[in-house]
């Protein structure tokens, strides 16, 4: 089959699904086909690792194995996400986040396939991260994706995004409720009738493909049935709670260190080397405590090495001073790994790691309170379970997710009071202590604001097109320095768009791009000098854009998540420049904008009467020159019943007297008998001329009256 057939067949199966009489049933259709895709997806990372790790590791491992494996692993995701896809990098959910709030939702059709052989590559040498941000980017991009392949719009983009997200976390923990609830709570940030259902189908249908797959057991199989039975142990789970508010606290402000140190390395460095010097810390903390390679659940095959939440979770656990101290050098050593791994750059989340401490932080209270209060009864193993929930809860900000997620993780429903409890303490510490948590960090590290407005907007109903300057100037991308500066100087302007041969978008360039010349890697690096670099070395490439038939809402929702003055406007298909929004647009937009939004709002409260017999109402622009213009209402020889009943004038309603005068551009409202309609209209849009009289039907010029009639 041709790419041609397959792009004709795309193209009717949009056109019958535009055509649907029920959208949101085709919503759910495409729902379930992200399901499924990322399912397999999702199926195709946890094999990878199984099928890779005993390759790469088994046995009794020698010391210098432990250093090399990790090392050279980094080293290849390294290039990975240098040169294929620089998405993968760091959190999936924070790349989502990101790509959510500038790209409305819009991935490249490379991310899936090529961030599953980051993932697999990095989980398999040793990297100490989790599965569950790379596969939540993975099914984000698959309902980005199809969302692209069925043109739906940014809003219903967004919930796809929102479905591929729960169907990730669904497939990958085979936990659907709290994939669900995690894309709610931390993706789409609103529960929405349509979101909810598209995000519920996705993520049943992305559980049940990698259940099919990779098997129907719970990731934790708890041999102990946990209950809760005396309320005074509540005040152990409430000082749990406190304890992992400060957990998710050296979570957010321990990766925001990483990633400034890794971003002081990659200035000096070649990227993969930076990865791989991440991965080198992981060997070395290693060689000392080797049980931080990996997720923390599923480890690499070396002999002796044991799981440790499984441990936690199941396992008699000494009591005792000394097995805390073991237990808090577990906890630091998997804390560091995961800092160095994340803060470098690899393509692991952040999930694991924070189930893993948590675990390790909950029996460590455990086993202490056991210690000061032996006859209480406490299981330091109850603990480590609501400490999982605790941890990940303090540091996402995503209580309800947590408590949920535990129970599909584990198969335990029974300590739902001591799980709710720790978490609500936890996430209200947290919050009080650091406001972002650690997915929002990063992004407003970067200048990016994640969310949108949920308020209906009046820039929502005027489009980039209408609003946009369409004869900005723009620069080739093989212009020289000195026609840069030159245009800068010349226009006063604070940014052009950068574009091909044939008039395509390839980046923006900034005054500011202009001033840091001096400081652009190819002048450090001696490879070029300031007035070698040319337009497309200045620009930053790949920047946002909207299209001419997007909102005006869109564009500046992305020039306020990147704190940036202009956005390109670009031909959806080709990618041809055709305008620039910048923030005096905005303005002229908003006034539009609200014009139209009062129109809707008079046409909506004046609907009611459109039945009256024989009467009507008539909305006219005031033309220049008219007999209207210039004249007050009384003075305007109306035909009989005849009332103008509003006005509007620049954003305004205005209610007329006899005295209130006419002006060109007023929008004017009047309430007509269906024989007055073409005089009417006459009177406020055609140039008067000597002799004319708009009462006399012989002079009228046989307008048709329903053009000018308002439904």
């Amino acid at each position: 089959m041709t790419a041609t057939t397959i792009t004709d067949r795309a193209s009717r199966l949009r056109t019958r699904l535009a055509r649907a009489s029920d959208i949101e049933g085709s919503m759910l259709a495409m729902g379930a086909l992200t399901g499924l895709l990322t399912g397999l997806l999702a199926s195709g990372l946890i094999l990878g690792i199984r099928l890779l790790q005993p390759l790469l590791w088994g046995g009794d491992v020698l010391w210098w194995e432990l250093l090399l494996l990790p090392t050279a692993g980094a080293f290849v995701v390294g290039l990975l996400v240098t040169y294929v896809v620089p998405e993968a990098s760091g959190s999936g959910i924070v790349r989502t986040m990101e790509t959510l709030a500038v790209r409305g939702g819009r991935f490249r059709r490379r991310v899936p396939l090529a961030g599953l052989a980051a993932t697999t590559v990095a989980l398999s040498a040793g990297a100490s991260g989790g599965r569950e941000g790379p596969i939540a980017l993975m099914g984000g991009a698959t309902g980005s994706l199809v969302g692209q392949l069925f043109r739906l719009d940014e809003d219903r983009m967004k919930s796809m995004v929102g479905a591929g997200v729960a169907a990730g976390i669904g497939a990958s923990f085979n936990a659907p409720i709290g994939g669900m609830l995690f894309a709610i709570e931390l993706i789409l940030g609103r529960m929405r009738a349509r979101s909810l259902q598209v995000v519920v189908v996705s993520s049943v249908v992305g559980s049940v493909t990698a259940r099919q797959l990779v098997g129907s057991g719970v990731t934790f199989d708890l041999p102990v049935d946990y209950q809760f039975s005396d309320p005074w142990h509540l005040l152990g789970y409430a000082v749990l709670g406190l304890s992992a508010a400060g957990l998710g606290l050296a979570f957010v402000r321990g990766e925001a260190a990483a990633f400034r140190m890794f971003t002081w390395l990659r200035r000096r460095l070649w990227r993969p080397l930076t990865l791989a010097i991440g991965g080198l810390g992981v060997g070395i903390i290693a060689l000392f405590v080797p049980e931080v390679l990996g997720t923390g659940d599923a480890l690499p095959p070396i002999e002796g090495l044991i799981d440790p939440v499984h441990a936690l979770l199941t396992r008699d656990l000494d009591v005792g001073w000394a097995a805390i101290g073991v237990l808090a050098a577990l906890l630091v050593a998997k804390f560091a790994a995961t800092m160095l791994t994340i803060g470098s750059g690899s393509a692991v989340g952040t999930f694991a790691p924070t189930l893993f401490t948590g675990a390790a932080l909950g029996a460590m209270v455990g086993i202490a309170a056991d210690t000061i209060v032996p006859s209480a009864g406490l299981d330091p193993r109850a603990f480590a379970l609501v400490g999982m929930a605790a941890g990940f809860s303090a540091a996402a900000r995503a209580p309800l997710t947590s408590i949920i997620i535990v129970f599909e993780l584990t198969g335990d429903y029974g300590m739902v009071l001591p799980l709710m409890l720790s978490c609500g303490v936890a996430t209200w510490l947290a919050d009080r202590w650091e406001p972002d948590s650690v997915y929002t960090h990063p992004l407003h590290e970067r200048g990016i604001v994640p969310g949108e407005l949920d308020d209906i907007d009046v820039l929502q109903v005027v489009t980039a097109g209408e609003a946009m300057t369409p004869d900005h100037p723009s620069l080739l991308d093989v212009q020289p320095w000195e026609e840069v500066v030159d245009l800068f100087e010349r226009t006063g302007s604070h940014g052009f768009a950068v574009v091909d041969g044939g008039n395509r978008l390839v980046g923006v360039v900034t005054r500011s791009d202009v001033e840091d010349a001096e400081r652009h890697p190819l002048v450090r690096s001696g490879r070029r000098r300031v007035s070698q670099l040319t337009a497309l070395d200045l620009a930053t490439q790949r920047p946002v854009a909207v299209h001419p038939d997007d909102p005006v809402h869109n564009a500046v929702h992305r020039m306020a998540a990147l704190d940036i003055g202009r956005v390109p406007v670009i031909e959806r298909r080709s990618r041809r420049l055709v305008g620039i929004v910048r923030r005096g647009d905005v303005v002229g937009a908003y006034q539009q904008g609200l014009n139209r939004h009062l129109g809707d709002q008079q046409r909506r409260a004046t609907r009611s009467l459109r039945d009256l017999a024989g009467v009507s109402f008539v909305e006219e622009r005031v033309a220049e020159g008219s007999l209207a213009d210039g004249n007050r209402v009384r003075e305007v020889a109306w035909p009989a019943r005849t009332i103008v009943t509003t006005i509007r004038r620049g954003g305004e309603v205005v209610m007329p007297t006899g005295d209130t005068r006419f002006s060109p551009g007023d929008v004017v409202v009047v309430l007509a008998d269906n024989a007055s309609r073409g005089t009417v209209r006459h009177l406020l849009t055609v140039p008067s001329r000597d002799g004319y009289d708009p009462t006399d039907p012989a002079q009228q010029d046989g307008v048709a009256d329903d053009e000018a009639t308002v439904e």
